[in-house]
């Protein structure tokens, strides 16, 4: 594991995949909630 720190020593690892997977789908469910929350107050 050291060896890994010292690659990436000084920048920022790149985020792996299920990183980068878990962020679009947060970022796919956040834009879901504003599209039934904009719908929800077109309603009423």
């Amino acid at each position: 594991m050291a060896a890994a720190d010292k690659q990436t020593e000084g920048k920022e690892a790149p985020p792996s995949r299920l990183d980068e997977a878990r962020r679009i789908i947060e970022e796919y469910a956040a834009d879901l909630r504003e599209v039934i929350r904009k719908l929800r107050s077109k309603m009423n």
